[in-house]
């Protein structure tokens, strides 16, 4: 079964090395330096433009370790888990860092009414889908159980000494939906802060960029088809500064033996994998925890719902694709998106909305 692990890594890190591999295409990008590692249990890569000097992305990997030992859900003595292990019973004291992003979770969760909510720990562990012996999904009595413990208003937040307290005994934090935009940021900040002045940062998939190419002019940055992730592009976003996140149900997902398939954005309200409508939703935004929360928020309200948020936040735009292969753009996009109609055209049904 480590196979089937392993095989999910293995697309996840073609699916970034691809990306990263569009954003380049086509640059002329004279003095760079770059890394990359496996970090975030993805493909982690930082390029800075009209640098030479690769001591400049030390600091900005060591913060990315460091974040990611502090923001994991699953690494017993994490401060997640001792959250979780002191739910019901007392405030745990932790990083700023931590308690930043759970308050932007918050944020997020009263913006959604509910639909992104990071105390869905329990249902994530519950289903495991990540997990390489996964077959069937929880079965009903679990879920039902599992769903008497989400619930964010039962985060208690006392920002005068940094502690986060959850109320009912069984609660837990997973912070996957949020935490990479969260890290790209910080990333992103520290090298403004060296004074860098062209970056990209990808984590995963989690674009970054700032200040264009080398020569300032825009990257492009392609939008994976997600009935064939791997095999092209549906269009391409041409964007100078900010963030571009995907969330998609063919990103992590299992098949049980009846040939019913599972995927990983799960609706908090039913316990089960999002019945939205939509495929895949790609989000445009200043910050990348913006674009990271809003890409998973999105997906769960559906295309109605994700819409209105969209009108009602200023600037963000998205990319919704649809179960029967409607492509919506925002209309913010509408200068910045080439659509690939050559090759998708005869798939998917673009259309502006106004």
């Amino acid at each position: 079964m480590k196979i089937i692990k392993n095989k999910i890594r293995t697309i996840s890190l073609i699916l970034a090395i691809s990306l990263v591999m569009m954003i380049f295409a086509g640059c002329d990008q004279g003095k760079t330096v770059t890394e990359s590692d496996f970090l975030l249990d993805t493909f982690v890569s930082i390029t800075l433009y009209g640098e030479s000097d690769s001591t400049l992305l030390e600091k900005p990997f060591d913060k990315i370790r460091e974040l990611n030992s502090s923001l994991t859900a699953f690494a017993s003595g994490s401060e997640l888990d001792l959250i979780k292990q002191n739910a019901g019973v007392q405030p745990v004291a932790v990083s700023e860092d931590t308690f930043q992003i759970i308050e932007k979770s918050i944020k997020y969760s009263k913006i959604s009414s509910g639909y992104f909510d990071v105390t869905t720990g329990p249902l994530i562990d519950l289903w495991s889908i990540n997990a390489p012996e996964v077959k069937e999904a929880p079965p009903l009595e679990s879920i039902l159980n599992v769903r008497e413990k989400i619930d964010y208003t039962k985060i208690v937040l006392n920002s005068s000494d940094n502690t986060v307290y959850l109320t009912d005994p069984g609660m837990s934090i997973n912070l996957g939906a949020i935490a990479k935009g969260y890290i790209a940021d910080v990333v992103m900040e520290s090298l403004r802060e060296e004074g860098i002045k062209h970056a990209l940062v990808n984590l995963g998939g989690n674009v970054l960029v700032m200040g264009g190419k080398a020569d300032s002019s825009a990257y492009g940055v392609g939008v994976e088809d997600p009935r064939n992730p791997g095999d092209g592009y549906l269009g391409v976003i041409s964007l100078e500064d900010g963030s571009i996140v995907t969330s998609g149900d063919y990103q992590r997902y299992f098949t049980d033996a009846a040939g019913r398939r599972y995927h990983h954005i799960l609706d908090p309200f039913t316990g089960y994998p999002s019945e939205s409508g939509l495929i895949q939703v790609t989000v445009v935004a200043e910050s990348s925890v913006d674009a990271d929360c809003l890409s998973t928020t999105l997906f769960l309200l559906g295309l109605d719902k994700g819409l209105d948020l969209v009108e009602k936040t200023p600037g963000v735009d998205a990319i919704f694709i649809t179960s029967d292969n409607q492509m919506i753009v925002t209309k913010g996009l509408k200068d910045s998106f080439v659509f690939d109609k050559a090759n998708y055209g005869t798939t998917y049904t673009l259309t502006v909305a106004e």
